[in-house]
């Protein structure tokens, strides 16, 4: 079981179609065949209640989308603080100083920060997939690999595994 739960988003905009198709037919069956709703006292509230459960379900769905774009926004402000620096050091073939070794350990949290979410379902494989890509070009160098290897030791990344490429 995931940190947050086994959450697994579908797709954003098909998924409130459906509940809105289920209630159409939790509405339309019970009118036309029992005829225990054939009265307004009693068709008005199940109406009501099944039009409340859609809204929810549609603002759950909203909120969700919402959830998404913060994240997604919130590491890539984070990347972009830390971009010009990652970039200096895999420019500069020397060993690592402390200071850029803190840098790429704050790299690594970033990662394994967006790879706890990713996994809990909240960040959509395609997004994942390009960080992943992003965070390939640095594992290709073999002073970051090296400091990967020894921060894995730590068992501090949520399970995070740093693409490394020979």
């Amino acid at each position: 079981m995931n940190i947050l739960g086994k959450h697994k988003p579908r797709g954003m905009r098909l998924c409130h179609w459906y509940w809105l198709l289920l209630g159409f037919i939790l509405v339309v069956v019970p009118i036309f065949f029992l005829p225990y709703f054939r009265s307004s006292e009693r068709l008005l509230p199940t109406l009501t209640l099944v039009c409340g459960v859609f809204y929810f379900f549609h603002q759950q769905s909203i909120e969700k989308a919402r959830f998404f774009k913060a994240l997604v926004t919130e590491f890539n402000q984070r990347y972009d603080v830390q971009n010009d620096k990652l970039f200096g050091i895999l420019n500069n073939k020397k060993p690592l100083e402390e200071k850029e070794k803190q840098v790429l350990v704050d790299y690594f949290n970033l990662c394994a920060e967006e790879y706890l979410f990713h996994n809990a379902g909240y960040i959509d494989n395609r997004v994942w997939k390009a960080w992943q890509n992003g965070m390939k070009q640095f594992g290709k160098d073999h002073r970051v690999s090296e400091l990967w290897q020894k921060e894995k030791e730590t068992d501090s990344y949520y399970g995070f595994e740093f693409l490394i490429s020979g």
